[in-house]
């Protein structure tokens, strides 16, 4: 059980946030309420108020971030996008509870069934969670804003490898004695004769998954010769690469890796075909997997020549989330809803997409992510609208970096408040793209 610190940790966040927006600028305060409390609050807990879904550290950052920025900075956030297939994405996507509730009214497995109340609650809840993407959306878009964000990414990296690097010395220590509890299984956190850190985020592929978005941007920011302070980029890059390998992860090191090759060497063209080809493999994934054309074991076997503790681990994830994905087909279009209504007795839930697949259906599915996707593919729209060649190379790196962040949604559930802010970042910067090209266009004419 959390401890009263943890309690006091939550609610004492909405202060903290208060203070940021006081002394920096929005998007500054905005990243450090969302990421911070993503880094720092408690795993796990939740303070639950009657009719409203329980405030846990996803809800309270994204709900401090919006009273920040509209009553603090003053900023007229627009609470859905005012147009573009984004706006009725977040629309479908709030709409589709109510229909998941009127297809999943029986009880199942002692599991009641759902009422209008699991209808409204799940909305607010869908909504608290896409909230960080609408703010990411509208804070970030000018070069500026976008180099600011990567800054403060490296930096947070730089700092959470302080209690990261105590953790892979001492082992995952840190969330049971400030909170009083260790959130998830011990016994997986044990790899390579050593300890994977959690800290605060829950669990050590979690950890892992940040470092290799922090070494993927501190890789950009080298390319483009942009410092932090005096620290040489490339002592920074060599810094968060050892990081990752010691977060002990194969998944997050290959792509943390491959953003270091791609963002280092290839060129602009090879960027684009390959954030495409990764979103295309993402959204085409559970209908290949449900029609078996996915070659799921000849990957096995591949992996296999090289580390088969891994192959045999990725083999149990596929096997678990088959079972789920039968049971998903039996309520194809808007899925089994809540309250645990998508899982199955003895089957492990991996993957981020599985579980939102289990819930909403198809139409949940394409919904959410159909919104990350739509970013990198916007973003690669509107690069040929960018003169310059860094500039455009910039523009691109983060595309992938959104790309990668959403692969890793197959086999884990890495997502959160603080990857939907970078996500929105990335629409919000190629939306404003757009929009000074098309106001250059009419200005010629």
């Amino acid at each position: 059980m959390p401890n009263l610190f943890a309690y006091i940790a939550l609610i004492a966040w909405p202060f903290i946030a208060l203070l940021f927006y006081k002394r920096l600028s929005a998007l500054e305060a905005t990243f450090w309420t969302i990421i911070g409390g993503f880094l720092l609050l408690p795993v796990r807990v939740a303070i639950d108020f009657p009719f409203v879904p329980p405030m846990n550290k996803e809800s309270i950052v994204a709900i401090s971030a919006l009273i920040g920025c509209r009553y603090v900075s003053r900023i007229k956030v627009k609470f859905v996008p005012p147009d573009g297939i984004e706006r009725w994405l977040i629309l479908i996507l709030l709409i589709t509870p109510f229909f998941t509730v009127l297809n999943n009214q029986e009880p199942i497995h002692f599991i009641r069934g759902l009422s209008l109340y699991d209808a409204l609650s799940t909305i607010i809840n869908q909504y608290l969670t896409l909230l960080p993407f609408i703010l990411g959306l509208q804070l970030i878009k000018s070069q500026h804003d976008q180099i600011l964000l990567f800054k403060l990414l490296v930096i947070a990296g730089l700092a959470y490898s302080v209690p990261i690097l105590f953790e892979v010395r001492m082992s995952p220590q840190l969330h049971t004695w400030i909170y009083g509890f260790f959130p998830h299984s011990f016994i997986q956190q044990y790899r390579y004769d050593g300890f994977r850190p959690v800290v605060f985020m829950g669990h050590g592929l979690v950890v892992a998954m940040f470092v290799a978005m922090t070494f993927g941007m501190s890789t950009l920011l080298m390319k483009q010769k942009i410092r932090i302070g005096r620290l040489p980029p490339q002592l920074i890059v060599g810094y968060l690469f050892v990081l990752l390998i010691l977060c002990k992860s194969a998944g997050a090191f290959i792509l943390g890796v491959f953003l270091f090759i791609a963002i280092a060497w290839t060129p602009n063209t090879i960027i684009k075909r390959a954030s495409l080809s990764i979103v295309a493999i993402f959204m085409l994934y559970p209908f290949l997997s449900i029609f078996d054309l996915f070659p799921h074991d000849k990957l096995i076997r591949l992996i296999e020549n090289y580390d088969v503790t891994r192959a045999e681990s990725l083999g149990f994830r596929f096997n678990n989330e088959h079972l789920l994905l039968i049971h998903a087909k039996e309520k194809l279009l808007t899925g089994w809803g809540v309250w645990g209504r998508n899982r199955l007795e003895g089957v492990t839930t991996d993957g981020y997409w599985i579980i939102f697949f289990g819930q909403f259906g198809i139409v949940g599915f394409v919904s959410l992510f159909g919104l990350l996707a739509i970013g990198v593919w916007k973003a690669i729209k509107v690069s040929f609208m960018i003169e310059n060649k860094n500039n455009r190379k910039i523009l691109l790196s983060y595309a992938l970096i959104v790309a990668v962040m959403l692969i890793d949604q197959l086999p884990n559930a890495s997502l959160s408040a603080w990857m939907f802010f970078i996500v929105g970042g990335l629409l919000g910067r190629a939306r404003s793209i757009k929009s000074s090209h098309n106001h250059e266009q009419q200005a010629l004419r």
